[in-house]
């Protein structure tokens, strides 16, 4: 009943209901944003040659579906100008003849026209660019590798239109296709599809709830300015406390269950329950030690930004920093992320929840003598 209460009392508190509706709101944006969206990289491609190469280049294009999306251009000026205004991540301007610059390459020479890519600002997405627009031009490339090969080898020097359509056909038919790969995790369960933009929602709401710890850790001390533990008494305070915290969780766990099977980033129940109770867990015992060891809410208030960032750089949220794979240890927000797809971070989880909670225990008592201590001076 005591519990109920409280839960009540934190649905009075203006600040809690709009901690509560930032998710839900953030995540329905998201969603709707995301909708239909689930590009890595939006790719201009100018194809003015009508040679063979640039149209099994186009075609293949085309029809390729996935994280890249390709957009045609008839004009290489409007293209340049949709770079230069962020509409396209880079352009692809294609020689006009296409043809030339593979049988120059396929003999070993130095083209004489090469495929432009246009980009606003070098980066990532420039490499991965160059990658992509060779694994797409080298087919053709293999192909006029294997015409060579076969011209001077068995036909001494000539092939007939009908070999030579009968080798390309041949080379076509055992082309691979994207079925050769399929991404899993560690656990060998598959990668759903997400919408890019929702890829780091399960960082977001890890952040969040530590957001939450902390802030429960200011109505902590908030209530007991007010006296609300005077009528409180019990045995053991570590309980009371894990107590009071675990009332002020039960609705944002409740949220970020629900707002990642929304997002469909939920995976299983047997993966999420006990990875987000242990990660739950941790982050109350966190904001726990930190009321212990800071002097007040201000002290707390000022640690907030600094914590939501580096736990944000040391986890991995947006990106992974594996040469910082020691200090990202200290980070429960690292265990959590880490332990969907891999059991081994599960356990180092669960040793780091036992390992906070451990430590407030001890926190507790020390302030307990420091209390004694002080009340005996004083009498």
């Amino acid at each position: 009943m005591r519990y109920l209460l409280l839960l009540k009392r934190f649905f009075r508190k203006k600040s809690y209901i709009l901690m509560l509706l930032l998710v839900p709101l953030m995540v329905f944006l998201l969603k709707t944003v995301g909708h239909g969206q689930n590009s890595v990289m939006s790719i201009g491609v100018f194809i003015p040659g009508e040679d063979a190469s640039s149209q099994a280049l186009r075609e293949k294009l085309e029809h390729e579906t996935g994280a890249i999306q390709y957009f045609f251009y008839d004009s290489k000026e409007e293209l340049q100008t949709d770079v230069a205004n962020q509409t396209l991540t880079e352009g692809w301007l294609v020689p006009e003849d296409l043809d030339l610059m593979v049988q120059q390459l396929a003999s070993n020479q130095f083209p004489s026209e090469r495929v432009q890519v246009i980009i606003r600002e070098s980066g990532l997405s420039h490499l991965l660019g160059k990658e992509i627009i060779c694994s797409r031009i080298y087919p053709s490339v293999a192909k006029q590798l294997l015409i060579n090969y076969v011209r001077s080898s068995f036909s001494q020097g000539q092939l007939s239109a009908d070999e030579l359509a009968k080798l390309e056909k041949s080379f076509d038919a055992y082309g691979l296709s994207g079925s050769l790969f399929k991404a899993s995790y560690m656990d060998s369960s598959e990668m759903n599809d997400t919408p890019v933009i929702l890829m780091p929602l399960r960082g977001i709401l890890a952040m969040w709830l530590m957001l939450c710890g902390i802030a429960t850790s200011m109505y902590y001390l908030e209530d007991q300015e007010n006296g609300l533990f005077i009528w409180w008494h019990t045995k053991i305070r570590f309980f009371r406390d894990l107590g009071y915290y675990a009332v002020a969780f039960f609705a944002p766990s409740i949220i970020t269950v629900i707002s990642l099977i929304y997002s469909g980033s939920f995976t299983t129940l047997a993966k999420e329950l006990p990875a987000l109770v242990l990660y739950a867990l941790s982050t109350i015992f966190f904001s726990m030690a930190l009321r212990l060891i800071g002097p007040g809410k201000k002290f707390l208030g000022m640690l907030t930004p600094v914590l939501i960032i580096l736990s944000t750089l040391l986890s991995p949220v947006f990106v992974d920093l594996k040469q910082l794979r020691q200090i990202q240890k200290c980070c429960p927000a690292f265990h959590y992320l880490s332990s969907i797809h891999d059991s081994y971070y599960l356990v180092t989880l669960l040793i780091y929840t036992i390992l906070l909670g451990g430590l407030v225990v001890l926190l507790l008592k020390f302030s307990i003598k420091v209390r004694q201590v002080l009340k005996a001076d004083l009498l």
